[in-house]
């Protein structure tokens, strides 16, 4: 017998939605969010659902327990089809629900996926989006916060350190290093991701590889 949850979800490709609004009735949010996986495995919205249901708090310890259990049956068709943001929904609703452990785990991916969506947000409000070359070239370092100073780009280790650290974290944690594995693979694709930026830019030759 063939599982429903494999199932591809019939629909045509204009229909497919992306990013839609929160609504207010959880049920309504979850039957609209269908839309988004059309052309993809059942299990899909399944999860997106029970996440859904987590997000918001319900009261229902089963959807804890469903959110575990359909991770661990359904890995790798997880992992294929959803995009960056339901992955980073699952990391964050790991963050919400999980032990200590895999919280703190979730929440490495978490702060590293927002800060580039936030650092991309910069980018494409300053110029064209893209690096200064010739700021860059400078060298320069500019006071932040707190006593420090902006990353050395050209010449510094600041992000190969930090993504070494981060892959030792996460790799502790079966689920999340596939995820994180995955995001890390489609960045490569995607000449926007900030990290991309940073390191192309970089005259480390370790570091300029590193991401990329």
């Amino acid at each position: 017998m063939s599982d429903p949850q494999l199932k591809i979800i019939e629909g045509n490709e204009s229909d497919i939605l992306r990013n839609l609004n929160r609504l207010p009735d959880t049920d309504e949010n979850i039957a609209a969010i269908r839309n988004e996986f059309i052309g993809k495995p059942e299990v899909c919205h399944t999860l997106a659902g029970i996440i859904v249901h987590l997000r918001r708090g319900t009261k229902d310890k089963d959807y804890k327990q469903m959110f575990l259990d359909i991770l661990d049956r359904y890995t790798d068709v997880i992992v294929k089809h959803y995009d960056i943001r339901w992955l980073l929904s699952i990391c964050d609703t790991f963050v919400d629900i999980g032990d200590d452990v895999t919280s703190a785990v979730a929440m490495n991916i978490v702060q590293c996926i927002n800060r580039c969506n936030l650092d991309s947000t910069i980018l494409v409000n300053v110029v064209d989006g893209r690096l200064d070359g010739n700021k860059l070239a400078q060298e320069l370092k500019v006071p932040t916060w707190g006593g420090m100073i902006t990353a050395d780009i050209p010449t510094g280790d600041m992000i190969y350190n930090m993504m070494n650290r981060l892959d030792k974290v996460v790799s502790k944690h079966n689920l999340l290093w596939l995820i994180w594995v995955e995001i890390k693979a489609r960045s490569r694709q995607d000449q926007n991701v900030v990290m991309n930026h940073f390191c192309s830019a970089s005259r480390v030759r370790y570091q300029r590889n590193f991401f990329q």
